[in-house]
Order: C-alpha cells, then structure tokens, then sequence
C-alpha cells in the first residue's frame, strides 16, 4: 500500500460580506451556508440587519461557551483517568521491627 494523499485543494469557506448600518461584517462560511447568506441578505433593512448581528453573536457567544465547557469536562476526564491509575494509600504507622 503506498501512502498517496490526495492532493490537498483550495479551501472552500467562502468569505461573504454583510453590510450592517455603515459596518460590514465578514462572515467565512461553506458554500451551502453562504448561500444561505445570500439568501437572507438580500433584501434586508436595517432593521432585519440588525436582528441578523444579534442573532450571530448570541450563536457566537454559545459556541464559545460549549466549546469552553467540552475542554474542561476533557480535562477533567483526563485527570479522573489519571488518579485511577496512579496506586494510592495513606500513610500509617510503619511496622514495629522485631
């Protein structure tokens, strides 16, 4: 078996543009969500353009908190399995000598 990759291609996030009030707002998605973008933002009001940013940073923020909260629960799995492994036992008296 030989170890041919396939030949690595241009990324396909694509990067789509959304005008809010006087900001714009860079979004890099995959072509089915920039569709989607698109979709949405074409007609769009302020009003509409600034639930969407709403919407966007409360997705945003939870993404934040689950991927925060998958690192810890991670390490703290991790140092469970480690005191499991290690052999512990509380010191007593030590043997009387005969």
């Amino acid at each position: 078996m030989s170890d041919d990759k396939k030949p690595k291609g241009k990324p396909r996030n694509v990067k789509n543009v959304i005008p809010i009030g006087d900001k714009e707002v860079s979004v890099y998605a995959s072509p089915k969500v920039s569709k989607a973008l698109e979709e949405i933002t074409n007609d769009m009001s302020l009003y509409h353009g600034v639930r969407l940013a709403q919407v966007m940073e409360a997705l945003y923020e939870q993404g934040k908190k689950d991927g925060a909260r998958n690192a810890i629960g991670t390490i703290e799995q991790a140092i469970r399995e480690a005191k499991d492994e290690v052999p512990h036992r509380n010191p007593g008296k030590p043997k009387k000598l005969k």
